[in-house]
């Protein structure tokens, strides 16, 4: 995904959007802008000028070489208006919990649930942008375990569950948390948790653990490590940051999307979530809109073979809300 620089070309409410964005050209014309927010410039030979032609297509001058503003992209070969993709992004990025295939169906009007579950997965892998700044400062990490539909042991070692590691900025005074990052952990070793460690918190940083062993593996000359014993801590010194988006997430999980998903497409939830959280503070909900669309022209088409889904949404492999 390439980098995008910032503008500031959001709607600042639903009826703004609605008003600007119900006919298909203001559509392309937003996409454009945010394709070439300086002025178009060909991919091949970076020249300045072309030539608008049909299906919104552009055409070099120089080199004749023709851009799509959606081909390539996570948009490609979609045979719905593009409304109905701007619609989706706006309700995926500006409602507080999100929103599910079923719920996206009926507000579309669409006839396909398979349509709009496909749309979602697609949008979840463009909520994350390469090269994103790592957590710094104070940062907790811990581990948490989303269960399938089996009773069994919990906490580290239990069997048929998926680990999902997650760092959390927080000043231990006010509790005030910053940014998060989630990802799924194969196993709670010390070699799991590093890479996670190194992937996603900066050198310097300072790391807040509880006493598991597998932290003790933590780079003493990157990272400073504190380890917390959680029943005798004081609140200042606990994980109160990563306990409670721990929380959250399992109660969207259990909420917007009742649990019932395969645990191969949580990471893809994950990914919503901290694009959502992470923007939480945001005073205008329509930027959340911009940046989606931002990542969505820059990410590459995504083929349904990488897509697989199971045609009946409430298969018994799906994810049970009990062992959460």
């Amino acid at each position: 995904m390439a980098e995008f620089k910032i503008t500031e070309d959001f709607p600042k409410s639903e009826i703004e959007f609605d008003a600007r964005f119900s006919n298909p050209g203001a559509c392309y014309e937003y996409l454009f802008k945010q394709n070439w927010p300086e002025g178009f410039v060909c991919k091949v030979c970076a020249h300045k000028h072309y030539w608008a032609a049909s299906r919104n297509r552009y055409i070099c001058q120089k080199c004749q070489h023709q851009h799509s503003l959606t081909a390539g992209t996570t948009m490609d070969s979609c045979k719905k208006p593009i409304t109905y993709w701007f619609k989706a992004m706006w309700w995926f990025t500006t409602r507080k919990s999100g929103i599910n295939a079923t719920n996206l169906k009926e507000f579309l009007g669409l006839g396909s649930y398979g349509t709009t579950w496909t749309w979602l997965q697609k949008l979840r892998r463009c909520t994350i942008r390469q090269c994103r700044e790592k957590l710094s400062g104070r940062v907790e990490v811990d581990e948490f375990f989303v269960g399938g539909y089996r009773s069994g042991k919990r906490g580290r070692g239990s069997e048929g569950k998926t680990i999902v590691a997650v760092a959390v900025e927080r000043c231990p005074i006010q509790k005030k948390i910053g940014r998060v990052r989630l990802n799924i952990a194969l196993e709670c070793s010390g070699y799991s948790l590093e890479t996670f460690i190194l992937d996603n918190i900066e050198p310097g940083a300072t790391i807040v653990t509880d006493t598991w062993s597998g932290y003790q593996i933590i780079d003493k000359e990157q990272f400073t490590h504190r380890s917390t014993n959680q029943s005798r801590t004081s609140d200042n010194e606990n994980l109160y940051g990563v306990h409670l988006v721990t929380t959250l997430v399992k109660r969207l999980i259990r909420g917007t999307y009742q649990g019932r998903f395969e645990p191969k497409y949580l990471l893809n939830y994950l990914d919503e979530y901290v694009f959502r959280f992470n923007r939480r503070k945001s005073k205008n909900i329509g930027k959340k809109f911009m940046r989606i669309v931002q990542q969505v022209v820059r990410s590459p088409k995504i083929p349904w073979k990488n897509i697989p889904w199971d045609m009946d949404p409430l298969s018994e492999h799906f994810l049970g809300t009990g062992a959460l």
